[in-house]
Formats: C-alpha cells, structure tokens, sequence
C-alpha cells in the first residue's frame, strides 16, 4: 500500500509550538490595520468587541497541549449581517494603491499593490484537541509581507487595465480576530412527523437535547465535551455513539454560511463585487442527489472556508428500550476481537467501548484520590454517593462496555445475548448488564469518568504542579475493523515499552481509539519524546494498514504533516484549490489543514 511507503515523522519536540508565532509582550490590537475596530463599531455600534487580556488568552486556546496563541480582539456577532462587515473588513486594498497599475503612488513606491488581510478564526465552545483557535502569524521574519501573483480580477477597482490576468499583490498580515458564534442560540421547532431541526451555530449540544426533550427525539452525536454545534460540524466530529449514528458527516442535512469575500477593495461601502457571500448548502430532505454535497464539504473544514451560522440537523427517536453492559476479557487483543465479531455478525450495538488495563488502573485510582489521605478519600467517597452511585473498584482487566437500544425490550435483549455470546467465544468473563439508569450509569461510570481519571493519574499532592487538560496529549486515529486488534494492542505495548503514563481505549465498534498522554511542566525532555513517539507509532501503524491519523478530532495544525501521506500530492492540490477558490486572500483560519506556501507551488 501507498501508505506503507511513508517517511517516519519527525517527534523531536511535543510541544508543538504554534509556526512562526511570538510571544512577545506587545499590544495584542496594535496589529490590526488602525482604523479597523473603529470602522466596525462605527458600522454596528451595538456590536461587541474585547481587547481584553484574558478573553484574547482564553480565544488562543482549546483543550489540548497546544501552547495558546491568542488573537488581536475577539468579536461577538449576533447575526449573519456583521458577520459580512467583519469579513468584508478583513480584506482591504490600501487606500494610497487604488491608482496603483498606472503609475508608482504605492506604499512601498515600486508600482506593487499592497493588501492588507486580517486572519479570522471562528470560535465555538473552545474544545478542539488540534491547535484549530491557535492564532498563526509571524513574529519577525520576511512572512508578514508576501509578495505574490494574483488574478487582477480579483480587484474592485473599475480603472484598472486588467488586460494582464495576474498582477504582484503585497500582502500584509495584520493580526488575527477570533469570531465567537455564543450569540446564535436559535432552536428551531420540530413539526410532527420530520426528523430534523434548525439550530444556531452557538448552541451546545447538551442545551439543544434539553430543548428536543419534550418532543421524545434527540440528537445523538455525542463527543463527550458539550460542544457547540458549529464547532461540531467544522471538525467532523463524533464520538460513542457512531457506531449507530454516524458521525457528522452522516447527521448534517443542510448549513449556512458566510464566505469570505475574493474581490478586494478600498471602499469602505459594500457592493455586490466585493459582498461576502451567504450561501445555504443542502435541503430539510432526508437525502438528496442534486449536485455537489455541499454541506460535506464545510463539515471538517475547521474554520478554512467560511463561518458556519446555522445548522439542520437529523434527529432520531429518544429509545424506550436501553440495556448496558460490560465485559472483563484477559488481554486486550481478544477484547478488540470480540468487538470485530460483533459488528460482524450484524449485532447492533448502540455504543461499543474498549478500555485496556491501565484504563481501569486510572478508574480505580479516581476513586481515592487522596493517594492515601484517608479526609481526601472520605470526601471522594460522600461525592460518589451524592451522584447516587455505587462505585466500586474493578478488576485491572480489559474491559468492553456495550450499549443497545431499541422499541421493545425483546428486541434489546436478543441482541444483548448474541453480544455475549461473542463476548465468551473470547475467554470474556464477569459479562454484567444493566436497564434502569442508575445501575447503567454506574456499570458505564470507568469510560464515563476516564478522561480526567486519566489526567488525574499524573496529579502532585500539595501543590498546582499537576497535569491538565492542557498539558495532556490525546491522540485520535482509526482504522479497519480487521486491525483493530493488532493496531490497538501495539499502541498500548509501546505505552509500556517507553513507560509513559497513557491509558488506551476506543469507539471500539468503528476502529477509532484513543491514547491519553498527560504530562508536567517539568517532566525531562526525554520523557516528552517518548510521549511524542508513542503518538507517532499509532499514527503510522494506522495509516499503514490504510486508516486515518485522525478519526474526529480534525487536523488543526497538530496533524496536517500527515496529510500527504495520506492522500498523495493530488489530494493535497485538490484540497488546496478549494481552498484558493473559495478564500484566495487565506484569511479564514490560516496554517490549518494545509499550508498555502507549500501547495503553492502543485499543478491546480
């Protein structure tokens, strides 16, 4: 296979700070063009902006090691029509260079056209895992001027001689604006009988399943973090349920949204050339074959294309009938066995999830994290109880965890007793389940709590020197039922071998599994390389047996090396003249997905 052929990837250093970004101690919103907060509030007096320190800092970030890069000022559209000033404002021919093919009155004096681009990052809840809300620019090289060759149509300027198709554009960077989507809030009503509803790109997914509940449908894509929609849709995400559901390629029906503008102009007024587009992608049609899938082509496209405003979503009916189940297995490779076997036979699981042994170690360790404080255990315990549920440590075993669902109680337990069936062909033992919620609740409570139990496996006593969220690496890839096994088990035998802390656990039931690998500031170099490596064998061994270095988190700029090896150098160019098409000026989300420099210089 092609994939087989890759290059090993260099894993020098997990940090992964930001390309080309500074750290300097300036004045964040003195990089933008002067005028451009005032031009915007002087088009929408009502709208609001911050310069504040700690709203740049928390815009600059997700949920991951990714060091934060924050943006220059963070904005709070409330409808679609700002939405178009902003992008429109963030694309401007220098005033001194309207004449600029005609004679030598530039900025610079040397006959170039200067324009000035402002970098813009849609926000949602600030969850993603792969640097996507990290704000790229350049500090102090040659970047922040580009001089390059552009379609003179691409101007707004009627007295231009466009009889040359391309002309030289300097291009400035000039700061970066994180666009937060908190205020589209709208939930549409359901009408009887359709299965899809209209939401806000800024609700969450928890507040949208409270809003459906009454209606008895939900929506069932559950990455875990109460994500926003929109930031759903922009990395494709999924998550335990998939493996019923889908992911969101498979539960988008249509979108909106705005699209940078490509004609750049001077003018402060809007004009029809030089409008942002708002484009509606799809229809309320359970399916449709009508032309290009649009709406696929945003979801995934984390920030790169345009500002996802509203969403339709698919909807199923809320189960009458739910039971779980878990299942101890002796090693891991006979659990992810079992797993293959299941979906094999056709069995349909709601939910499938496989934790190996150091998975359940961080549960059982969750439980008293006092570390032997009998006050701090005691308090741990009264927590449990106040959740109504009766933890108890498990055995240190692989475990698989199941879910069905269904209209009627026969159904759910036929598939129940072939799952466990499957599960004993596999040396499975202690097979338990459960249907009233508490007991489900508390039979699922070690993959319920595993991220933080995880983290928490890496907490110092007596001081704040313990891993977080944001100094945890999670990894994300996927692959072939027919690999999983091997794949996953690999990946926990290097956890091992390099002896890093690093539970591991999947969507076992569509091949997508996860290492979580929490760190401290001062671990050694070394144990950071081996954390890195860990991540760097998983991603190779996946992508060799023809998967994917990413299942659901997205790309950001943590992932986009691999691109290439995934896809060839076609792929790539075909991506990157998306990309030029739809947002040739590079202002939505820049160095995410692709670097422009690099398919600058392929076929299309």
């Amino acid at each position: 296979q092609k994939n087989m052929r890759c290059r090993r990837f260099s894993t020098s250093n997990v940090s992964h700070d930001p390309p080309s970004s500074t750290t300097d101690e300036r004045s964040h919103h003195g990089r933008l063009p002067k005028d451009f907060l005032s031009t915007l509030r002087s088009l929408h007096p009502d709208l609001k902006i911050s310069t504040n320190y700690y709203d740049l800092e928390s815009h600059g970030h997700g949920e991951s090691y990714h060091p934060s890069a924050p943006p220059d000022a963070v904005i709070y559209p409330k409808n679609e029509n700002e939405i178009v000033d902003i992008l429109r404002l963030c694309c401007r021919q220098v005033v001194d260079d309207i004449t600029t093919i005609t004679n030598k009155n530039t900025e610079a004096g040397d006959g170039i056209t200067t324009v000035e681009v402002v970098s813009v990052i849609p926000y949602g809840a600030g969850t993603s895992l792969e640097g996507h809300l990290c704000f790229l620019h350049s500090g102090n090289g040659s970047d922040i001027d580009e001089i390059v060759d552009i379609p003179t149509s691409l101007f707004n300027n009627p007295g231009n001689d466009i009889s040359d198709k391309f002309q030289k554009v300097r291009v400035k960077r000039k700061g970066g604006i994180s666009i937060d989507m908190s205020f589209f809030q709208s939930i549409g009503e359901v009408a009887s009988g359709d299965l899809f509803v209209k939401v806000g790109a800024g609700v969450t997914r928890n507040s949208l399943n409270a809003a459906l509940r009454h209606t008895g449908m939900q929506f069932m894509v559950d990455p875990g973090a109460d994500c926003t929609i929109g930031g759903m849709v922009a990395c494709g995400a999924s998550g335990t349920a998939a493996v019923k559901y889908g992911t969101m390629r498979e539960n988008v029906l249509a979108l909106r949204a705005v699209i940078p503008p490509t004609i750049v102009s001077s003018d402060i007024e809007i004009s029809e050339r030089n409008r942002p587009l708002v484009v509606q992608f799809g229809t309320n049609a359970l399916k449709s074959s009508a032309g290009y899938d649009l709406p696929a082509l945003l979801t995934g496209s984390e920030g790169t294309l345009g500002i996802i405003t509203e969403v339709t979503l698919r909807l199923h009916p809320i189960p009458s009938n739910v039971v779980a189940a878990s299942c101890a297995f002796d090693d891991l490779h006979s659990a992810a066995e079992a797993v293959a076997m299941i979906r094999m036979m056709g069995v349909p699981v709601s939910r499938c999830e496989l934790l190996d042994e150091a998975s359940v170690r961080a549960f059982n360790h969750s439980l008293y994290l006092g570390h032997g404080d009998s006050n701090k255990a005691t308090e741990s315990k009264s927590r449990n109880q106040q959740l109504s549920l009766q933890l108890q440590p498990m055995e240190v075993k692989p475990m698989l965890f199941l879910e069905f669902a269904g209209h009627s109680e026969t159904s759910v337990m036929e598939d129940l007793a072939a799952a466990q069936s499957i599960c004993m062909d596999y040396d499975g033992r202690n097979f338990a389940f459960a249907s009233d919620e508490e007991t489900r609740q508390a039979l699922w409570a070690a993959r319920h709590r595993l991220y933080y139990s995880a983290i928490a496996l890496r907490s110092q006593d007596g001081d704040d020197g313990g891993a977080t969220s944001r100094s945890t690496l999670v990894t994300d890839a996927c692959v072939p039922l027919s690999c999983f096994a091997d794949v996953v088990t690999a990946t926990a035998n290097d956890v091992k071998e390099f002896g890093v802390i690093g539970p591991c656990f999947g969507h076992a039931g569509d091949g997508n599994f996860h290492c979580i690998l929490p760190m401290l500031e001062n671990d050694s170099v070394e144990y950071k390389e081996k954390v890195s490596q860990v991540n760097a064998n998983l991603i190779e061994r996946a992508m060799s047996v023809g998967g994917t270095c990413t299942g659901e988190h997205g790309v950001g700029y943590g992932k986009k090396k691999y691109l290439e090896c995934m896809y060839g150098t076609g792929g790539i160019a075909i991506m990157g003249a998306i990309k030029k098409a739809l947002d040739p000026w590079n202002m939505m989300n820049p160095g995410k997905i692709l670097d422009l420099k690099a398919i600058s210089n392929l076929p299309l």
